[in-house]
């Protein structure tokens, strides 16, 4: 059980990081012009950082032609993706963001399966879409959730998240290249398509918002890197299921440390939450001893 703190500290990590993105596009409001390119500069950056110790790569087993084509599928999703959740992000708010990312995790897993269907396994379908439909009644906003062409996007970059956890778990699995490695190159290749295409004019940038960048690659960078090691070393369903607490993990957060109160209902759902993911996640070690 001791693998479970990677994909925790990812959920944890991967919260903060939506939170800086959505000050730097609104509250900043530097151009996704700037900042996509900007924001893939300094992840690039930190990412090389950890190539040194944790960049090992078996090359004559990544050149073989299916992973190859894996890795090419990635780049090309997240590329997608990125495109569309952060246009998608500076235009809507964080409780309609953060609503529709809850799906990511639940995504993740079907997905998972449609590859791998020997895999399936109800109880931990039947827990995870429990989870996920409590962590949405918790999460739900006081307005009806607008439906318009941002929304779309955000819900299109949910999916091809989803299908690039997929990709990156099959590619790490088969040990060709590191985490630390894969996520470097697919990293570094998106920002070299991203510069091409957006031509950003980053040496302008006030220092605010480079500061903010910046901090926005650091802890970008080290939730990407702590979900790829729980891809490679927990699995894709258990990451998955973790990830689904990290709207939980927000709102603990917020009473423990801002001392907000908490309707019982909701609070009981929370724990129901939590005894959902403890259950699947002792159901997918079972699974995998009895492999």
């Amino acid at each position: 059980m001791n693998l479970v703190w990677v994909p925790m500290l990812a959920a944890i990590a991967y919260a903060a990081s939506i939170l800086i993105a959505k000050i730097g596009l609104t509250r900043r409001r530097i151009s996704i012009r700037d900042y996509i390119p900007g924001i893939f500069f300094f992840l690039t950056f930190f990412s090389i950082i950890t190539l040194p110790k944790l960049g090992h790569v078996n090359y004559s087993t990544l050149f073989v032609q299916h992973n190859l084509i894996l890795v090419l599928a990635l780049i090309i999703v997240a590329t997608v993706w990125n495109i569309l959740y952060y246009k998608g992000l500076s235009r809507e708010k964080v409780n309609t963001t953060e609503g529709i990312i809850i799906l990511m995790p639940l995504m993740t897993i079907v997905l998972s399966w449609l590859f791998q269907p020997e895999v399936f396994n109800a109880k931990i379908a039947l827990s995870a879409t429990v989870a996920t439909v409590l962590v949405g009644w918790i999460y739900r906003p006081h307005k009806l959730i607008q439906f318009d062409l941002y929304t779309f996007m955000l819900l299109g970059a949910v999916l091809l998240m989803a299908l690039e956890n997929v990709l990156a778990g099959q590619i790490l699995q088969t040990k060709a290249i590191s985490p630390a490695a894969l996520y470097t190159l697919r990293t570094f290749l998106l920002f070299v398509i991203f510069y091409l295409y957006y031509k950003p004019s980053l040496l302008r940038l006030r220092l605010k918002s480079t500061l903010i960048l910046a901090l926005s690659g650091l802890i970008g960078t080290t939730a990407m890197l702590l979900r790829f090691y729980g891809l490679r070393d927990a699995g894709i369903t258990l990451t998955a299921i973790v990830l689904i607490l990290v709207p939980v993990i927000v709102f603990s957060a917020a009473i423990i440390f801002l001392h907000e109160k908490m309707k019982p209902a909701r609070l009981a759902a929370m724990v129901f939450i939590g005894v959902l993911i403890i259950y699947a996640t002792f159901t997918n070690y079972s699974l995998l001893s009895h492999k």
